[in-house]
């Protein structure tokens, strides 16, 4: 990939931004030039008394060309100074706004996108995959620009002096370039390789740290994790063979450019003898000789890292060309919240979750989703909010289906409350805030109290203001999910999912949440999922579904006198209520 491709792509497709980096990286290093032609300057200065016997020193000169190196090296600090706030300042707003650009792109993903990558992957785009563009942009492209730049207008001074030694000087510089094109091959083989090592390390440690628990719970705490190990240990191998991989092109590089200095040498050693060159001549090239290739030898360098973020940089743009959830721009908002599913299939990892599914909720209306686990409750509810998308069929909301509403207008329609709740290391007031981000704080405390919340909410030190740990960690799971229905409440969205919100909690806060299920499900189409059947005895509709499809639908009343496997399900329950240990 050319350069000029990958600052395309870190930039979004603006490159202009870079131009001033660039430019001012260019100044810089051309500007670094001017002391070392001015001591240049003295040096022939000194010398002509010793070529011109009898020729007295001009001190004047001395003097005025010492004056001229302060004031460059004056110049060279202010344009420094400003090359280096271009140089980090526009780098890291790049970073920055990349970040944000692909958090928005990772909002706006299906769900089958996060469930078919691990997490370590997902992370690594926002941390390991940025942090490479940024040094790129900070330090790689400015060392490289300069490291081409100052060897440039050193060879075009020194042209000026002895224009076949110049070019002497400069042969050397295209055998160097077939080595640069080799190591590129050798990291982008084994770079993609410690790359995906990176990942599967990240991945390993993540799931390390939330296994920790399981671990506890099993007696693992002195035993070695062996999936983490091996994955460490992998790491460690692809490290040494990217490193010994690429590391002899680039000493073989630094050879073959320091035999340039051999040749200035030799061949400015004949030119003197001959006559043709000034010894003050020669001099010059063996000063600056050392300044030309030094900084060929850091650009085999940065090219080498440049090729190795090269991957990074790859998978950046391939997340971006990952297609997102669509629709049609400008288009009616949902003003109907009747729910139909129309002949819908839905295929996950090669199997068939939903087989030809078809149904109507109408609105304002109470419906359950029930069946053995696996039959696909989850799924329809996780359809229904355009998580996924069915892979066959039309699933409509308001009469229309819902892949014609842009993704926001129809999420601004629907409020989840699953059933594993999730909060976030904020504030409980910002954390209920979610559901609506101009409210205040009479709105939130309003929903709090319907939520069943509020009390308890009061009763911590900093009240709304408590920050509650990394998902929530310092509440309960009934606080939790009281606080995800208050959520819900101030979003006071039309159409509400329930994921079996209430199966995993105690008596006394599943009363509670019931109270508050109340207030937030009346005058709305309501789809709840409910393993316990008899909180959806008074459900305006119930789905039995087994494998995939809806095999019965009614009333509770009406799926008891089928006897089928809603009837068999509602017997199990009833007989299992008088068991004790």
């Amino acid at each position: 990939m050319k350069i000029l491709s990958i600052m395309d792509i870190v930039t979004m497709g603006d490159a202009r931004r870079i131009r001033p980096i660039i430019l001012w990286t260019m100044l810089e290093y051309a500007v670094r030039g001017v002391p070392y032609g001015i001591l240049l300057t003295v040096v022939w200065e000194l010398f002509k008394p010793l070529q011109n016997p009898g020729t007295e020193l001009n001190v004047m000169i001395i003097i005025g060309l010492c004056i001229a190196l302060l004031v460059s090296l004056i110049l060279l600090f202010i344009v420094s100074k400003i090359a280096f706030y271009k140089n980090f300042c526009e780098g890291y707003d790049i970073g920055a706004e990349g970040r944000l650009h692909i958090g928005q792109h990772l909002r706006k993903m299906p769900m089958s996108f996060f469930n078919s990558h691990d997490p370590g992957s997902i992370g690594s785009y926002l941390i390991r995959d940025y942090g490479n563009i940024e040094y790129v942009l900070t330090h790689i492209l400015p060392q490289l620009v300069g490291s081409v730049v100052m060897p440039l207008v050193l060879l075009i001074f020194l042209a000026f002096q002895s224009w076949q030694l110049a070019l002497i000087s400069a042969l050397v510089i295209p055998l160097a370039l077939p080595l640069s094109k080799l190591s590129k091959l050798i990291i982008v083989y084994f770079g993609k390789k410690h790359h995906k090592a990176q990942i599967d390390a990240s991945s390993r440690t993540l799931e390390y740290i939330y296994g920790i628990r399981d671990i506890k719970a099993f007696n693992l705490t002195g035993v070695r994790f062996d999936r983490m190990e091996k994955t460490f240990r992998h790491l460690k191998s692809m490290s040494i063979k990217l490193e010994a991989g690429s590391g002899p092109t680039v000493i073989f590089g630094n050879f073959v450019l320091h035999g340039g200095f051999t040749l200035i040498i030799l061949f400015g050693l004949t030119f003197l003898f001959k006559g043709s060159l000034p010894l003050p001549v020669y001099i010059t090239f063996l000063i600056l000789g050392a300044r030309v290739y030094e900084p060929l030898l850091q650009a085999l360098i940065f090219t080498a890292m440049l090729n190795y973020y090269e991957v990074g940089i790859n998978r950046i743009e391939n997340l971006r060309n990952t297609p997102i959830l669509t629709g049609e721009e400008n288009t009616d908002k949902p003003h109907k919240f009747d729910i139909e599913f129309v002949n819908c299939s839905f295929r996950y990892h090669e199997r068939n979750v939903l087989d030809h599914v078809s149904f109507q909720i109408p609105e304002n209306s109470l419906c359950a989703l029930v069946g053995p686990s696996g039959a696909g409750k989850t799924t329809i509810t996780r359809i229904i909010a355009r998580f996924w998308d069915v892979t066959e069929g039309v699933v409509k909301i308001g009469g229309k289906d819902i892949k014609t509403y842009h993704p926001d207008d129809l999420l601004a329609s629907i409020s989840v409350v699953f059933q594993d709740v999730y909060l976030f290391n904020d504030s409980i007031l910002n954390n209920i805030r979610l559901g609506r981000q101009s409210a205040s704080l009479e709105d939130i405390v309003e929903a709090s109290k319907k939520a069943r919340c509020h009390e308890f909410i009061e009763s911590l030190p900093q009240g709304y203001e408590t920050i509650v740990g990394e998902g929530g960690s310092t509440l309960s799971g009934g606080e939790k999910q009281r606080i995800s229905i208050a959520r819900a409440i101030l979003k006071d969205a039309p159409i509400i999912l329930l994921d079996e919100a209430t199966a995993s909690l105690d008596p006394e806060n599943e009363l509670y949440l019931q109270e508050a299920l109340s207030d937030l499900i009346r005058d709305k189409t309501v789809v709840v999922i409910a393993h316990r059947l008899n909180t959806v005895v008074r459900a305006d509709c119930i789905f039995v579904l087994d494998g995939g499809t809806v095999i019965e639908q009614g009333t509770h009343e009406q799926l008891l006198d089928k006897n089928g496997l809603y009837q068999h399900m509602w017997s199990e329950q009833q007989s299992v209520r008088g068991w004790k240990f």
